[in-house]
């Protein structure tokens, strides 16, 4: 045995792995490596690659060929001690030391998190269930009349309901007061607050309902005509529903009309039904739209009941993972960002130039959002584990058929299948599995309707033994 291995565990899962390399194995690689070198090495009276050991010694020195050797050796004896000491890194390892002669090494090894869960099924919580408002229908069946209305130009000034093209600016007068706890500064002579907007072209449907909700500012601006200019001031409501950050502020407008065109919204019929689709009637065009909602709030659900439980496990956990965990996702959270920049048209470098800052800043700008993602990443992981949850290929391969038959086309069915079974698609689908598998879990355990924990287990033990 060329290796003798000494590891020692910190509270923070980092494995201290200290190696000693046989002096014989450090010889041998010495030998292979002037080898190497007299063949790059002129050596007078010897043709490349037959200069003797001790020549070559001498040439270039003990320890330089030492620490050439050294440099050859590190990651095959790295490797070698993780397999022998039957560790598996959970993130990168570093090199903290080299000791020449004798030759060691000391790695430290971040090793995977420990989680400890409390008593969740002990926890029991109501789950409301999905339903769509009348409301909510007539709001979507409104978005379907919006995508096929006819919108013309009109000689006389806005009303309500028309589309208005207009330039100016929107400004609090004053800049916004500090939050509790923040520091107050006193603002410099004639400044003002931040603008609502500054543009030279915004198109805006005069809806009171929607464009600035309980405020006049539609009521200012319908009477307005081509060419208008007006300024006008309000103070938005206190509280304000819509954006707590307008509460109470005043603000002053300056906006010149350049458009205004009237809307024409089709009829809510079977005309509409047939223009949206492969609809017949205004009926099925409802029940199709009530579908949708349906599962988009049964999706919105999952995911609050998901986030709900996280924030329980995280109540109660006890975790355990190494610093380098974290370095780790702080690497994917920047190159993730640095895509997004990319495919922006945005240079990093560039990007950084311009806020000042550096990327270690940056870093440390993530970092915290960073380490919260893990801890929820690893509670949710060790709850999936608890519940023996697994994503079995029936259950991708029901799913895959129920997402294609949406298509007509059989060719397309086919496409989606093969996408769906391989690449980012079978991560996709699975993930998806995941989550619905981990959602009614969670049903089961809110209502205290969950399998026995030892149950599961002895059926886990039962498969792996098959």
């Amino acid at each position: 045995m060329t290796l003798t291995i000494q590891t020692s565990e910190d509270e923070l899962r980092q494995l201290t792995l200290t190696i000693e390399v046989d002096e014989a194995r450090v010889q041998k690689a010495m030998q292979q490596k002037a080898r190497e070198l007299s063949r790059e090495i002129t050596m007078p009276g010897f043709r490349p690659g037959k200069a003797p050991y001790d020549i070559v010694v001498r040439r270039i020195g003990e320890d330089t060929l030492r620490g050439e050797a050294l440099e050859e050796l590190v990651q095959p004896v790295f490797e070698e001690a993780l397999e022998q000491a039957g560790v598996e890194p959970y993130a990168q390892p570093s090199l903290e030391n080299i000791q020449a002669k004798p030759l060691v090494f000391t790695f430290t090894v971040p090793l995977s998190p420990q989680v400890t869960l409390g008593d969740y099924r002990a926890h029991r919580q109501e789950i409301e269930p999905v339903q769509v408002t009348d409301e909510a229908l007539q709001e979507a069946l409104e978005y379907v009349q919006t995508r096929h209305q006819v919108v013309e130009a009109v000689d006389r000034p806005a009303q309500a309901g028309d589309v208005v093209t207009m330039s100016g600016s929107g400004r609090f007068t004053a800049p916004r007061p500090p939050a509790e706890g923040e520091e107050t500064t006193a603002p410099e002579e004639g400044e003002t607050g931040e603008a609502i907007f500054d543009e030279e072209r915004l198109e805006l449907l005069l809806d009171a309902k929607t464009l600035f909700p309980d405020t006049p500012f539609v009521e200012n601006i319908i009477g307005m005509a081509v060419g208008d200019q007006k300024q006008f001031s309000f103070t938005f409501p206190d509280p304000y529903e819509h954006d707590a950050e307008y509460a109470g502020r005043e603000a002053t407008f300056d906006v010149s009309v350049t458009d205004v065109k009237k809307r024409e919204l089709p009829p809510l019929d079977d005309e509409l039904a047939k223009l949206e689709g492969k609809y017949e009637t205004l009926d099925e065009l409802r029940e199709a739209l009530r579908r949708d909602l349906t599962l988009q709030a049964e999706n919105t659900a999952k995911e609050k009941t998901i986030e709900e439980m996280i924030d329980h496990l995280l109540e109660d956990a006890t975790l355990v993972y190494p610093p380098a965990a974290v370095e780790s996702q702080l690497d994917d959270a920047v190159e993730e960002f640095k895509q997004r920049l990319t495919r922006s048209g945005w240079e990093f470098k560039d990007y950084l130039n311009l806020q000042g800052m550096t990327e270690e800043k940056l870093r440390e700008d993530f970092r915290e959002n960073t380490e919260r993602g893990l801890r929820r990443q690893l509670v949710l992981r060790e709850f999936i584990l608890n519940e023996r949850l697994r994503v079995g290929a029936a259950d991708i391969d029901h799913l895959i058929e129920d997402r294609v038959a949406r298509f007509d086309n059989e060719g397309l069915k086919e496409s989606m299948r093969n996408y769906y079974r391989s690449g980012r698609g079978f991560e996709t689908i699975s993930s998806e599995v995941l989550s619905d598998k981990v959602y009614e879990r969670i049903k089961e355990v809110l209502s205290g309707t969950a399998p026995d924990l030892a149950a599961l287990a002895a059926a886990a033990e039962a498969d792996e033994e098959e």
